[in-house]
């Protein structure tokens, strides 16, 4: 079996395969970023995921923090202590996005993978999975927290010491549709060890080695931002195709999404994108479609619909919104003017609430 087969055999074990089909968007998208698909500057105003995990404490909500995984596998007898070697020119963009994650009261820690030779153990891996041993995966962690200004090195035993339990259980996947292993299988090598990287972190270190119970897993797809970085935007990317309710088309999202959003936008004053690569029903793609959080607060229906299963395999809540307030996402709602626009959050709703106070009043009012 040839190293990519090995990765995705790894994936299935672990995703649901609505999660399967979310990262394959997640992915798509970044790499259209990479390929300035949107423009000339696009893929500078691109950084990828993070986990949000808490500990499985009561008062959870105050010690949410953000996880980075690196996206390639660091020998280990060339490990640094400087996060600038790992990051590169990426490093201005992170600080910026640890800023604003350190803004909302998140802990920022940045992962790296390390091996002896630079090489994921894969057969080994695979026997671990197998055999339920996750400690046995063959990969070694590293972490650099950001604290007062800074980043430093974490031991990630030391540093989990502080989190309570030793009970977290790794989650399992369903199997997955044909046409949803395919677009898996297709993707890089490059991009596959990014996404088995992830997984494992989540999966194989803290789960499956610490034992560590968590409270509101969730991710965060991407972060948009000017060049800037005045204006930091969380993205969530999904793939789906529009709901029908009599005339009404809308899409539906995860209640549980919009409330995370809010916690990291509403102490940054920041605005939040709601990325949807559009298909028709027979799986064909349309079009990417997108809409901020502040429309999505004026916009959605305020009661619940059950949804699918989460992160966690937990029920979801989902919230309808409608279809004509998602706007093309290209080049020019990528442009500076643009993002500099909508990138407050407080500012673009209070707009939003008097063009639909100017709408009521002319229908309702006769006040023109």
């Amino acid at each position: 079996m040839d190293k990519e087969n090995k990765i995705v055999e790894i994936l299935e074990d672990f995703w649901p395969k609505n999660k399967a089909k979310g990262l394959f968007a997640q992915t798509v998208f970044l790499q259209e970023m990479e390929e300035n698909k949107f423009g000339s500057y696009a893929k500078e105003k691109i950084f990828p995921s993070c986990w949000l995990i808490a500990p499985k404490t009561e008062d959870f909500y105050k010690f949410r923090f953000c996880f980075f995984v690196h996206p390639k596998v660091v020998g280990t007898d060339i490990l640094t202590n400087n996060i600038r070697d790992y990051l590169g020119e990426k490093y201005r963009p992170f600080y910026a996005i640890a800023e604003f994650m350190n803004t909302a009261g998140i802990g920022i820690i940045y992962v790296i993978a390390h091996t002896k030779n630079e090489i994921l153990p894969l057969d080994e891996m695979i026997e671990a999975i197998k055999e339920k041993k996750l400690e046995n995966i063959g990969i070694n962690w590293h972490f650099f927290s950001f604290e007062n200004d800074r980043f430093v090195t974490k031991d990630p035993v030391e540093f989990f010491e502080k989190w309570e339990g030793n009970r977290g259980r790794p989650s399992h996947g369903s199997g997955w549709d044909p046409d949803v292993k395919d677009k898996i299988k297709k993707l890089d090598d490059k991009t596959l060890t990014e996404l088995l990287l992830n997984e494992m972190f989540y999966t194989g270190l803290v789960k499956g080695t610490l034992k560590k119970p968590l409270n509101d897993p969730y991710d965060v797809d991407s972060f948009l931002m000017t060049i800037s970085q005045k204006h930091i935007f969380p993205m969530e990317i999904k793939e789906k195709f529009p709901g029908q309710n009599g005339n009404e088309q809308f899409f539906g999202i995860d209640a549980g999404r919009i409330m995370m959003l809010l916690r990291l936008c509403i102490p940054n004053d920041a605005n939040a994108i709601y990325l949807v690569r559009e298909m028709d029903e027979k799986g064909k793609f349309i079009g990417w479609k997108y809409i901020t959080l502040s429309d999505i607060i004026m916009t959605s229906s305020w009661n619940l619909q059950a949804g699918g299963p989460g992160m966690g395999g937990q029920s979801t809540q989902t919230i309808r919104l409608p279809y004509k307030y998602f706007k093309e996402f290209n080049e020019g709602e990528l442009s500076e003017e643009n993002l500099e626009k909508i990138g407050n959050l407080p500012k673009d709703i209070k707009e939003r609430a008097r063009d639909f106070g100017a709408e009521l009043s002319s229908r309702f009012h006769g006040v023109r």
